[in-house]
């Protein structure tokens, strides 16, 4: 078994047997992370938003909303108003999605791999991803589509947590780059250090590979039932046990530093430009998976 790391939820995911599933879901989450980016970001400048803040929102669209928002305000040296406005929207999106996703694919009749495969590249958060591939995945245990609850769950994680996830810490590198290099330069005419960039980048992204490659060389023997039987409840459920109290403690910080009055007055824009960028998210996800790999996605398998 080999593992790849979760950039949101600070745990390993299981790659696909086979490479070819692995290029798969890669190729489908890049393109939906890079084309909803670029949405989001044009739409919020166009409605007349600071960079930085259309940036965060953009990242927090195209990765996993609340880690990616936290992590690319901070590479872009936005606002401390910046992430919370982003995160609000995310979690608003991410609950809708919830509801609307899993029975909008049950209206299309949706085999659970494609449908899975759809809310990975649909949803917002990872929490709220998971609630809704479960979901999905419920409805093909009664029969009333095709295929299992693993495969709706599994093609979900694939795309969410291995896919989309891992390019929080690209979006972080490059937007560093920019902000410091272009942005921040034509501002104050100040040239940029290369040092700026390292003390901007996220280091958790740097946690994350360690982390998952440790559990990688621990695990490296056992097989899928093994590791689910003896890995999982002695090494897994500890480590998520700690992301879990981290991430507590991440939203209280979060919380405590918050003025509702600065963020009532960011004013719909950020809303609306999130809000364009998770539609054409919606639609651009759906023909990946319903139709250019659907193939690939009704026939997953671990």
């Amino acid at each position: 078994m080999v593992l790849a790391p979760c950039a949101c939820r600070g745990g390993p995911a299981p790659f696909p047997s086979g490479l070819a599933g692995f290029g798969v879901a890669c190729l489908q989450a890049s393109i939906v992370s890079i084309v909803t980016f670029l949405v989001i970001y044009w739409v919020g400048v166009k409605l007349g938003l600071d960079r930085r803040l259309a940036a965060t929102l953009g990242a927090g669209g195209a990765v996993c909303g609340v880690s990616a928002a936290i992590a690319i305000s901070g590479a872009v040296g936005g606002k401390k108003e910046d992430a919370p406005i982003a995160i609000t929207v995310v979690i608003i999106w991410a609950i809708a999605m919830i509801f609307v996703l899993p029975f909008a694919a049950l209206y299309l009749h949706l085999p659970a791999g494609v449908g899975g495969a759809w809310i990975g590249t649909s949803e917002f958060a990872d929490a709220a991803g998971f609630a809704a591939a479960q979901t999905y995945g419920n409805i093909a245990s009664s029969g009333a589509v095709a295929g299992s609850s693993d495969q709706a769950v599994f093609a979900y994680t694939l795309i969410k947590v291995v896919g989309r996830d891992v390019w929080i810490g690209i979006w972080a590198f490059v937007l560093a780059i920019i902000a410091t290099t272009q942005w921040e330069r034509t501002e104050t005419g100040r040239k940029p250090e290369a040092a700026e960039i390292w003390w901007r980048f996220p280091k958790f992204v740097f946690g994350f590979l360690v982390a998952s490659l440790i559990i990688t060389l621990v695990t490296t023997g056992y097989s899928l039932a093994e590791f689910n039987k003896s890995v999982v409840p002695t090494l897994v459920a500890p480590i998520k046990d700690l992301r879990t109290w981290a991430f507590i403690f991440c939203f209280l910080s979060i919380g405590l530093t918050t003025r509702f009055r600065e963020l009532a007055g960011a004013g719909r824009m950020p809303f609306l430009a999130f809000s364009a960028g998770a539609v054409v998210n919606v639609i651009i996800g759906f023909i990946l998976s319903a139709i250019v790999f659907a193939a690939h996605w009704e026939t997953l398998a671990r």
